[in-house]
């Protein structure tokens, strides 16, 4: 095993949500951490991961290019979180998670990188009913097949906040219907199950994913402690936002006329076509590996939610 002070490690997707979180909770163990960004990452979000003692650098996964190969050169682990539920207009699910990881996949092993550590989703399956969950078992198949040590999580919901610029997209369009509208409306009266997990629960599993190899070629999945309807969470939205407001049901039929309207001409659509049948679907473990194998105690719901009151409180402590 290579120490954390020795450690170099590469992070895709370091500007989005949770990179921001795992970039953090790296740097905490003194890992030295190579972000890979897009030419078009926004400045605040450079500044962010330079801020906490990052290297920043350009390079795009669409190929393997040299860009790429560059970036990755002596690291030891890359980290893969790049992807997406709500890509832009245009943008392809399979090239998103599957090509792109293709990509990695090949620039890591010409770059001699001896482990990957990829974030995919609870749900992820060959045969998932959701595009979502079908590309993400073809990002998986990449990195099994790809010649390297690997390790994968497939984490339920993601919550809370106690770093960088970025949220959840599923969390901050919640919030917006919550503060914005009368009524919240939920797609099957948001019946569906999930098991939120912590943020800093999440990270600090990657980083023990990161740092040792005890967990090497192995799939895990991740939730918190508690398991609760959308419909539950998005009432405890409503309550943290120290409002009375009541929740409706949009039947199926009618949200995928809205998902057609919204691809149509939304750059980023409001809800897909997939994401509604995402909605229909359970989101819960079977197998919790976050106490049970990694043994992080799992953060409640309720203060994992308390973060977005005092989004930087818990930064720079150990989650």
């Amino acid at each position: 095993m290579v120490t954390t002070r020795a450690l170099r490690v590469a992070v895709d997707g370091a500007t989005g949500y949770l990179g921001n979180h795992v970039v953090e909770a790296l740097r905490r163990q003194n890992v030295s951490v190579r972000c890979i960004v897009h030419h078009g990452a926004r400045s605040q979000d450079r500044d962010f991961l330079k801020s906490i003692g990052a290297d920043v650098v350009e390079a795009s996964l669409e190929s393997d290019g040299e860009d790429l190969r560059l970036a990755l050169a002596d690291c030891d682990v890359a980290v893969h979180l790049i992807g997406s539920i709500a890509p832009k207009k245009g943008e392809s699910l399979a090239d998103l998670h599957g090509a792109q990881t293709s990509n990695l996949v090949s620039a890591a092993r010409a770059a001699g990188v001896r482990k990957l550590v990829q974030i995919t989703a609870l749900g992820t399956a060959s045969d998932a009913i959701s595009e979502y969950h079908r590309t993400k078992w073809l990002a998986e198949e990449h990195v099994r097949k790809g010649g390297i040590s690997f390790v994968i999580y497939r984490p339920s919901l993601i919550i809370g906040k106690t770093v960088g610029n970025r949220d959840s997209k599923l969390v901050t369009r919640y919030m917006e219907l919550v503060t914005t509208r009368p009524r919240v409306p939920l797609i099957g009266g948001g019946d569906n199950k999930v098991q939120p997990i912590f943020v800093g629960d999440l990270a600090q599993a990657i980083v023990c994913g990161v740092t040792t190899d005890e967990f090497n070629d192995r799939t895990f999945e991740m939730g918190g402690p508690q398991v609760l309807s959308m419909r539950q969470f998005v009432e405890k939205l409503i309550t943290l936002n120290g409002l009375k407001k009541s929740v409706f049901s949009i039947p199926s039929f009618a949200a995928n006329v809205i998902a057609t309207c919204c691809e149509t001409i939304q750059s980023v659509p409001l809800v897909s076509k997939d994401q509604v049948k995402l909605s229909s679907q359970d989101n819960i473990c079977r197998d919790n590996a976050l106490q049970s194998v990694f043994g992080i105690v799992p953060t409640s719901v309720d203060e994992a939610l308390q973060t977005y009151g005092k989004p930087m409180a818990m930064a720079g402590k150990s989650s």
